[in-house]
């Protein structure tokens, strides 16, 4: 028995071929190359879809290989915290060890007051003298200071009192530090000191106004003064008005 609805569509499908010849003859000379073109033409959108599909599948492949990788990663993870766990465990008790070797804490330098008995106003030898000595553990060549500011150094001493030779008078002399570069200085009597040399060279170096200039000790950097120019020479200025109230000596051990 036939079917009556494929014959429906065969002749359906013949004729429009036939009206397609009828209404452009020029089709019936290039038969062919017009059935390529139509093929071309109803197998794009299918192209275009098996391309999408194919690379959705290409996404969906890739995305489980990622998770995987995640789900490995997260294992690998999880099994390297609970190792520094242990090994902080393990490692706890050393702790205050770790502190002592391993972490520098600064140095606090030894000062004891010291009040001003005589010659306060320097009228001799810009010199003084305080009511600190031996027996307080004061020693020769100790500093002398205002806060961090030198006032002087030891230049004499008994057992209750000692003599502070001051950074204005010119018998003081030191050696600083600008820059990284080491100096001697002298004092003038005056309230700036003279440099008299660079330690161990020879090179002229270019001084700027404000330097700070330091002394080097032992616990701390002392300052000494700034730099500053009288007639186009550098010279190091101190406080014109030296401050003796609240003194401290510097006990280097």
């Amino acid at each position: 028995m036939i079917n009556n609805k494929k014959i429906f569509l065969v002749y359906i499908v013949f004729f429009f071929v036939f009206l397609t010849f009828l209404l452009f003859p020029k089709y019936g000379e290039n038969t062919k190359l017009y059935s390529y073109f139509i093929k071309d033409k109803l197998e794009t959108p299918f192209g275009f879809v098996g391309l999408k599909i194919n690379n959705f599948y290409s996404l969906f492949q890739s995305n489980k290989l990622h998770l995987k990788n995640i789900t490995l990663l997260e294992k690998e993870n999880e099994y390297l915290i609970n190792i520094n766990k242990y090994l902080l465990t393990i490692t706890s008790k050393y702790n205050d060890q770790h502190k002592i070797f391993h972490e520098n804490y600064p140095t606090i330098p030894k000062t004891i007051g010291a009040s001003v008995i005589g010659d306060r106003n320097l009228s001799l030898n810009r010199n003084f003298i305080i009511n600190k000595g031996k027996q307080n553990g004061v020693a020769i060549g100790n500093y002398v200071l205002d806060g961090l500011n030198v006032v002087g150094r030891i230049k004499s001493i008994t057992n209750y009192n000692a003599e502070v030779v001051t950074i204005i008078s010119n018998d003081y002399g030191d050696e600083v530090v600008i820059n990284n570069e080491l100096f001697i200085v002298t004092g003038t009597n005056n309230n700036y000191l003279s440099f008299l040399r660079q330690k161990n060279s020879i090179e002229k170096v270019n001084f700027k106004k404000n330097q700070k200039v330091i002394i080097k000790n032992e616990s701390i950097d002392l300052i000494l003064g700034k730099i500053d120019f009288i007639n186009k020479q550098p010279v190091v200025i101190t406080p014109k008005n030296l401050n003796l109230d609240n003194l401290r000596v510097l006990i280097i051990d």
